[in-house]
C-alpha cells in the first residue's frame, strides 16, 4: 500500500514535469517562429503586465525595472502609452484625463510608478499626447535627433511631445517643422548638481 501511494505521488510530479516542458517548448517555439509572438510576450513580460503577486515588497515595477534598461527603450515605452491613449480613446470615446493620478490610472498604469523619472525622463499622459520631459535642476540632460539627424538639446523643464493620433512626436511643441526621431532619445548624466 506504501508503494502504491509513493509511485502515485511520483507519476503526478512526472506529469507535471512533462507539462512544464512542453508549456517552456510551445513559449519558445513561438517566440522564435512567430515574429508577432516576440511583441506580444515582450509587452507581457515587460512593461504592461504587473500582476498582484508581482506587488510584493522585493518586486520591481514596470517604471523600476525600465530603470535599469537602456535609453533605446525609451521610444519603444512611448508608443506604448500612445497606445493605451488610443485604447481608451476607442473604448470610451473620449481621451484619457489629463490631470492627477488619472492622467495614468486611465491608461492602466500605476501613478506611483512613474510619478518619479523613469530612465531619466519624467513621463507625463495629457489627454491625446504624452510628454516626456527633463526636469529642472537635475544632473540629467536629454538629447534627441530631428528627423534631418541634427542633435536638439531638451532643455530643462521641456518636453518631447508625442501625439497619439499620428504616434509623431515634436520637440517643445507640436508643430510643423519640430518633429524628431523618438527611438534616437538620449539621456545624458552631467557633473551638474
Amino acid at each position: 500500500m506504501y508503494l502504491k501511494h509513493a509511485e502515485k505521488g511520483q507519476s503526478q510530479m512526472e506529469y507535471a514535469l512533462l507539462i512544464s516542458l512542453i508549456a517552456v517548448s510551445a513559449i519558445s517555439g513561438l517566440y522564435l517562429f512567430a515574429p508577432d509572438f516576440k511583441g506580444i510576450a515582450e509587452k507581457l513580460f515587460s512593461l504592461e503586465n504587473v500582476t498582484a503577486t508581482d506587488q510584493s515588497e522585493n518586486a520591481a515595477t514596470p517604471a523600476q525595472e525600465m530603470e535599469n534598461k537602456p535609453t533605446s527603450l525609451i521610444g519603444s515605452t512611448a508608443k506604448d502609452f500612445m497606445s493605451r491613449i488610443r485604447a481608451h480613446y476607442d473604448k470610451n470615446g473620449k481621451w484619457p484625463r489629463s490631470w492627477g493620478e488619472h492622467r495614468f490610472s486611465d491608461i492602466g498604469l500605476n501613478f506611483d510608478d512613474w510619478k518619479k523619472s523613469v530612465n531619466g525622463i519624467y513621463w507625463n499622459p495629457n489627454g491625446d499626447k504624452i510628454g516626456l520631459g527633463n526636469k529642472n535642476g537635475d544632473n540629467l540632460q536629454v538629447y534627441v535627433e530631428d528627423l534631418n539627424g541634427n542633435t536638439l538639446h531638451l532643455y530643462d523643464g521641456w518636453n518631447i511631445w508625442c501625439v497619439a493620433t499620428t504616434e509623431i512626436c515634436y520637440y517643445h511643441t507640436v508643430a510643423p517643422g519640430n518633429e524628431v526621431d523618438i527611438n534616437t532619445i538620449k539621456v545624458v548624466e552631467t557633473n551638474k548638481h
